[in-house]
């Protein structure tokens, strides 16, 4: 445990206690695969280059400044009328990306947080977490790197959590995926997800070992839909009942309706997802996700109607050409409700 996050926990009863008012109202969670948010500085240690002046799609400061501009928009909207508890992001570059986001007009009257830890992925990018200061306490963060023993060339994004708490009873895990690709070259991604499945579940079965009524949120972009192996494996380990499974995929609900947070043509896909314990399904507790469902955030205008496709997500750019939407995902959230 870092220094600094044991003075924090000393005066954890406190900070919390002083939140009771606050607590008092429902807070929402967010996960954001926001799409390449690569700044304009080539970094020679990443293959950034796709994103610099002098690409292909000519990434400038002003793409750039527009960029932040809709994604500060769309996380703003998501808190018009709830607050802000914590939001996972995916595809995001570095710190400097996220410091810039936070402090765009729309998401100053808000006191985030950074978590970011630079990961070995080829491209440069990451995942992190934004959270609210003055309502979750981060105890501590820390990662979870991805080495394949059956591929040690490839890098690939670091699984990024954080311990903290909401009220000062149980302390929540938070953590944000962003899993391999399906379309690498090398044609085992399938085999690379479950692998990265196996490693998230080894880190919760090991924190229920101490704290076994400790409350687990994972989210991300799993790259797999929530009937796909590595999800069910996440959610019932080496169990063989999925009926005795303790951690439950929100989205399935969602997907078996065929709604979606990203499209490919006529394929319709669920990879952003959030997986919880079932210990925040329960109503009697502090507090559990209200109305035990997830949510998809798609008005109108993050949505593109492409004449042959159809409703598609309003992508930043398509085929090498910058098309000036927003993401090619969509969010998704969840709300927490407190007594």
């Amino acid at each position: 445990m870092k220094p600094f996050a044991v003075v924090f926990f000393l005066f954890l009863p406190s900070f919390i206690h002083a939140q009771v008012e606050t607590m008092l109202k429902p807070g929402r969670i967010v996960f954001y695969n926001v799409e390449n948010f690569f700044d304009t500085i080539n970094d020679p240690e990443t293959q950034d280059d796709e994103f610099t002046p002098e690409s292909k799609i000519k990434w400038n400061t002003e793409k750039y400044e527009l960029k932040l501009n809709h994604i500060s928009k769309v996380i703003a909207t998501l808190f018009d009328t709830i607050q802000p508890l914590v939001v996972g992001l995916s595809e995001v570059e570095n710190r400097q990306v996220l410091e810039d986001l936070i402090s765009q007009p729309a998401l100053k009257k808000f006191n985030f947080g950074i978590i970011h830890h630079d990961s070995p992925d080829e491209r440069g990018i990451d995942v992190a977490f934004l959270y609210n200061k003055d309502i979750v306490a981060n105890v501590f963060d820390a990662f979870l790197r991805i080495n394949y023993p059956f591929d040690t060339t490839d890098k690939t994004r670091d699984i990024v959590y954080f311990k903290g708490f909401v009220t000062e009873d149980t302390p929540v895990y938070f953590f944000v995926n962003h899993w391999p690709s399906r379309r690498k070259a090398n044609g085992d991604s399938e085999k690379k997800r479950l692998y990265v499945s196996k490693i998230l579940r080894d880190k919760i079965e090991n924190i229920y070992i101490g704290e076994p009524q400790a409350r687990i949120i994972a989210m991300g972009d799993f790259n797999d839909n929530p009937t796909d192996s590595s999800l069910e494996y996440l959610c019932s380990g080496a169990n063989p009942h999925p009926a005795e499974e303790d951690l439950v995929d929100l989205m399935k609900p969602i997907y078996a309706k065929k709604e979606f947070t990203l499209k490919y043509r006529d394929e319709l896909d669920l990879f952003d997802q959030f997986i919880v314990s079932k210990n925040l399904l329960n109503r009697k507790s502090s507090y559990y996700v209200r109305n035990l469902k997830a949510y998809i955030f798609n008005p109108r205008w993050l949505l593109f109607n492409s004449p042959k496709y159809g409703m598609e997500p309003n992508r930043t750019y398509a085929y090498n050409h910058w098309v000036a939407g927003y993401s090619d995902h969509l969010p998704v959230y969840i709300d927490l409700k407190f007594y």
